[in-house]
């Protein structure tokens, strides 16, 4: 009976201490995510009022100190993060306003590979048809699935946001893309998160 009351006593003491220690730990972690200085968004001038404002959207595309370095135009191109699991707005340089402008402005921002090249391009009912040469085709089927997103998103969202359209069709040689994962026979819809 000593035996058994022992054992119960040393299980409600062990007991007793874990609670104590995950007590501590949830306060002491409470009280360092306190003491941290919140973070402030940077304070944007104040726009005028009135009908001629146009609307922004939710998020801006990151801009760089000095928009237009070269004296051509300044784009938004858009680049897969440090992990390769999102693609991130960023102003670019392009020296003019040409679609190879902006897919060279994609290979600067090594978005691209070196030698991807636009064919041609066309509008109909808000969708932009771009034709790519094998280059792109190729560096598409080479990178997984990972980076098949990445390189076909890179191109669809900075099209999409330079041109003013709803979706990217992207052909290669006239044909539809194929990696071997998909069949791109459709138009696709800008997407951050590919």
């Amino acid at each position: 009976m000593k035996k058994r009351t022992l054992i119960v006593i040393v299980v409600l003491i062990v007991v007793a201490l874990i609670a104590a220690a995950c007590v501590y730990g949830y306060v002491s972690g409470r009280q360092q995510t306190q003491e941290e200085p919140p973070v402030s968004e940077p304070e944007k001038p104040a726009e005028p009022e009135g009908p001629d404002t146009p609307d922004k959207p939710d998020e801006e595309p990151v801009q760089p100190d000095n928009p237009n370095p070269s004296g051509g135009e300044s784009v938004i191109v858009y680049v897969p993060d440090e992990q390769g699991e999102t693609l991130t707005p960023v102003g670019a340089d392009a020296k003019d306003d040409s679609d190879q402008a902006l897919v060279d402005a994609l290979i600067a921002a090594n978005s691209l590979p070196a030698g991807v090249e636009v064919q041609s391009s066309s509008v109909e009912d808000s969708v932009l048809k771009l034709d790519m040469n094998a280059a792109y085709g190729e560096a598409v089927r080479a990178s997984g699935t990972t980076g098949e997103s990445m390189l076909i998103y890179s191109l669809v969202n900075t099209f999409a946001q330079a041109r003013g359209v709803d979706q990217v069709l992207i052909t290669v040689d006239g044909a539809p893309l194929e990696t071997g994962h998909d069949i791109y026979d459709y138009p696709l819809t800008a997407n951050s998160n590919p």
